[in-house]
Parts: structure tokens; C-alpha cells; sequence
């Protein structure tokens, strides 16, 4: 009968954190490549992805997730794009850096804690 409780236990364990790895943090931000536009940001513990005022949809790879930042990279057809995102005690900022541009997403507010 104990055995059985530990199973469950951990079984329900495991569930939990599977369920919190695939839960998405929304942000919503000032874009800082479109001025006066809206721009929409998720993540998880494995992708991070930047939603466009126009709809498109760009998915990163999340490196190095941890309370005070986020480190994520693609590799597209026209060269890496970076984005780090800064977990300030006040501010949320969103870097980019892509092969043509770099601008900074401020602003941010998370829209589910």
C-alpha cells in the first residue's frame, strides 16, 4: 500500500512539471521596430515566440531561462537572430538583434502571472 501511494505520488509530481514546462507566459509590449504598435511575446521553458502586429509568428530557441533573463537564438535563411529578455525588479525589455536590425521592445507587462 505505500508503494502504491509513492507511485501516485510522483506520478502526480511529474505531471505537474510537465504541465508547468508547457505553460506560456504572455507579454505584451511597445514594438521597438514598429513604433506606436503593439507587439506580443510568449514563452515556455523550451520556445520563445514574437508575435507581429500583422500576424507572422517568429519561434526561438530558448538557450538560458532562469527569474532574471532569458537567452534565445534562431537560425534562419538570413543569419542568427538573438533576443534576450531582462526581468527587471519595475521593467521588462525585450532585445533583439537580427542580421539587419537591433531594437529593443519596452514596456513590457506580463498579461497571465
Amino acid at each position: 500500500m505505500k508503494i502504491k501511494s509513492i507511485i501516485t505520488y510522483l506520478l502526480f509530481f511529474s505531471m505537474q512539471s510537465s504541465a508547468s514546462e508547457n505553460m506560456m507566459v504572455k507579454l505584451k509590449c511597445e514594438s521597438g521596430a514598429y513604433p506606436g504598435h503593439v507587439k506580443r511575446w510568449s514563452y515556455n521553458q523550451k520556445n520563445l515566440i514574437e508575435l507581429y502586429p500583422n500576424g507572422y509568428k517568429r519561434v526561438y530557441d530558448i538557450k538560458t531561462i532562469n527569474v532574471k533573463y532569458i537567452l534565445a537564438e534562431e537560425d534562419a535563411k538570413r543569419g542568427m537572430y538573438y533576443v534576450s529578455i531582462n526581468f527587471d525588479d519595475n521593467n521588462i525589455n525585450v532585445n533583439v538583434e537580427t542580421p539587419l536590425a537591433k531594437y529593443t521592445d519596452n514596456k513590457c507587462t506580463k498579461l497571465n502571472l
